[in-house]
């Protein structure tokens, strides 16, 4: 399963999110029992989203986590470190939302 946390983070922010994620979220998430891996992603500067015309959206930052059943999912959601990496997450951001979905099909990729 993939879940999709977006967040809107100010240009302030934004180095402070990324360290965030790189030294707290992904090292908490790596003890979770179905931890598959997951991706940070940050949105093209909005010169390079009007070129190649690309919709437009309030979040800048998307969080990519992929666990192999949502069980798992949820134990992480319910764990000590999550109560920990999310709120330090959601302190560095003026809002998120999330979406959750089922893996249809899969190219691996490195």
């Amino acid at each position: 399963m993939l879940l999709q946390i977006y967040f809107k983070v100010s240009d302030e922010n934004g180095r402070a999110f990324e360290e965030m994620f790189r030294d707290v979220y992904v090292p908490a998430m790596q003890v979770q029992e179905g931890y598959i891996g997951s991706r940070l992603l940050r949105l093209f500067s909005p010169e390079m989203h009007s070129e190649i015309s690309a919709r437009n959206t309030e979040f800048n930052y998307q969080m990519n986590l992929v666990f192999d059943t949502e069980e798992n999912r949820r134990n992480w959601a319910a764990s000590d470190e999550h109560s920990v990496a999310f709120p330090k997450a959601q302190a560095l951001a003026e809002d998120v939302a999330w979406r959750a979905y089922d893996v249809a099909e899969e190219d691996s990729f490195k």
